[in-house]
C-alpha cells in the first residue's frame, strides 16, 4: 500500500479520536471506545498533544470553578424561574 492510500485512514482515525476527546476526558465512553482512543493517543503525537492540551485546560477550569460560589439566593431564583421547588433538590 502506498502512503497516499493510508492517509485517509489515518486522518479518519485522528478525526474520530479528536471527536471523542471530550467524552474520553469525561469518562463517558464504554471500555471498547476508551481502549481505541487510548491506543490512538499512544501512536499519534498530534492527537496526544491535543488531548494533553484539553486535559490541562479542563483541569484548570475545574480547579477555578470549584472555588467560585454563587451569590446567596441565586440557586433559589433559578429554580423558581424553572418552576421547581428548591426543597426537593
Amino acid at each position: 500500500m502506498n502512503e497516499t492510500s493510508q492517509t485517509p485512514v489515518e486522518f479518519n482515525q485522528c478525526q474520530q479520536a479528536v471527536q471523542r476527546l471530550n467524552e474520553y476526558l469525561s469518562r463517558e465512553l464504554n471500555s471498547d471506545e476508551t481502549e481505541l482512543v487510548q491506543e490512538h493517543l499512544q501512536q499519534c503525537k498530534g492527537c496526544f498533544d491535543k488531548f494533553h492540551f484539553e486535559e490541562t485546560l479542563l483541569k484548570t477550569i475545574r480547579a477555578k470553578i470549584s472555588s467560585v460560589t454563587a451569590p446567596s439566593g441565586l440557586r433559589d431564583s433559578v429554580l423558581r424561574l424553572l418552576g421547581r421547588d428548591a426543597s426537593i433538590l
